[in-house]
């Protein structure tokens, strides 16, 4: 068989392991352009008579997430080892390129497709790889295999209107309310949304910012450092279930007309966490990142992003057990400082002291 689009090597791919289980593992907490292509990978993989399970190891931290997943009635498993994983024999990767390093894979789980629009830090192999950059979201690439015919929406599956409404959504939050978006991203969304749920999709997109959310962004604003066009924010400890309040409170100083780009930190759970914002044309977030804070033992860097986001999550290590919480700040405030200071010379100076309570206790740390 002769191969002439992605759409027909993604089928052929997924027709040769028929009947065997699948399961889409999203990295990261998953967000709605991760859960969309999920939805529509798992509605292409049963189409073509292959098992697909879709999988996360951390938990949904943004309630517009919970939100999605709950009004589409996704059914998502959270795993939390290697034996969680034993049952399946192949794995499919959206949204990414790289498994997520949280959780240790089985040997024999064999990585057979991946689609994303994120640039890749390194050569990626197994049967079917589309990594397309230039678009704004994995939904836009999903629409389109959909659009070709590859388990085509038509309105008469029950699954048609959940899926049509994720791919949407997930288009929307991953080109900022389509202010990035491509022309293949309109035309993708065109599609998917003559079969969309738009009174779903209106309660799904409804913004709202809860009292956790507010007192970061207000550590955020507190407690923001700017170098020329650069601004620089931790904001402490920060409960896993609000992580995404940090890249909320990048995206937010970002709007300052003095400041181009911006990194927003603080500690979540085992780790550093960080966002990056940029508008600047010069500033290519997976570089900034990877330069700042270079890459773990297996290679695999600590940040990545794409044209105008990024972000970064470094382990605290033999750290998380430290009971003094302000010592611990101290520490990761001043190492991330240094790290982006490789990038941005003039932040070689730290700023004064500063005591930050923790945004909901956590255990160990408050």
């Amino acid at each position: 068989m002769q191969i002439t689009s992605e759409r027909e090597a993604l089928e052929q791919v997924l027709t040769a392991i028929k009947g065997e289980p699948l399961v889409v593992l999203i990295s990261g907490h998953p967000d709605p352009d991760a859960i969309g292509a999920a939805l529509a990978h798992q509605r292409i993989c049963e189409t073509l008579g292959v098992p697909c399970t879709i999988a996360h190891v951390l938990p949904l931290s943004h309630r517009e997430n919970r939100a999605l997943v709950k009004l589409l009635h996704v059914d998502m498993t959270q795993v939390a080892s290697r034996n969680d994983l034993a049952k399946f024999k192949f794995l499919s990767l959206v949204d990414t390129s790289i498994a997520e390093s949280t959780v240790e894979l089985p040997a024999d789980l064999k990585l057979m497709t991946v689609v994303d629009h994120h640039r890749p830090s390194g050569p990626v192999e197994c049967p079917f790889v589309d990594i397309r950059p230039e678009l704004g979201a994995t939904c836009t690439m999903y629409s389109e295999f959909l659009q070709q015919g590859l388990a085509p929406l038509t309105g008469e599956r029950r699954d048609d209107a959940r899926v049509a409404t994720a791919l949407v959504f997930g288009i929307q939050t991953d080109t900022d309310d389509f202010s990035l978006a491509s022309s293949a991203d309109f035309r993708a969304t065109a599609y998917a949304k003559a079969y969309c749920d738009t009174d779903l999709l209106a309660r799904v997109g409804r913004r709202t910012i809860g009292a956790a959310a507010m007192d970061v962004l207000g550590r955020a604003l507190a407690n923001l450092v700017v170098i020329r066009d650069f601004g620089l924010s931790g904001v402490g400890n920060v409960p896993i279930n609000d992580r995404d309040a940090i890249g909320a409170a990048a995206d937010f100083i970002l709007r300052r007309e003095d400041i181009d780009t911006v990194v927003v930190f603080g500690i979540v759970d085992d780790r550093i966490d960080g966002s990056l914002r940029t508008r600047s044309p010069s500033v290519d977030p997976a570089t900034f990142l990877q330069t700042a804070f270079g890459k773990d033992r297996d290679g695999r860097p600590y940040g990545g992003g794409r044209a105008d986001k990024g972000g970064f999550q470094i382990p605290l290590g033999v750290l998380v057990d430290c009971d003094d919480s302000e010592a611990l700040w101290h520490i990761v405030e001043q190492s991330v400082q240094s790290r982006v200071a490789r990038v941005v010379p003039d932040l070689d100076h730290p700023p004064r002291n500063r005591h930050i309570e923790p945004v909901g206790a956590l255990p160990g740390k408050g």
